[in-house]
């Protein structure tokens, strides 16, 4: 078995590598917190576009019915 040495510098790799990954999570996470306003926008977006094209064929046909029941 091969056993490692424990160096004077363990607890300053840990110590940096601790700070690289904070740093990395605050510099990553607004992109990633945009990135999910921007799907949740185009979602709704998306969902409104789909219900007011439901209630324009709705109502076309609405207004269709009105026209002929006037001819009567």
């Amino acid at each position: 078995m091969q056993y490692t040495i424990p160096t004077p510098f363990v607890g300053f790799r840990t110590f940096v590598f601790r700070r690289y990954i904070t740093l990395r999570y605050h510099f990553v996470s607004p992109t990633a917190e945009l990135a999910a306003k921007a799907a949740r926008r185009a979602r709704k977006l998306r969902k409104k576009e789909v219900k007011d094209e439901r209630m324009r064929n709705f109502f076309g046909w609405c207004e269709g019915c009105a026209a002929y029941g006037s001819i009567f």
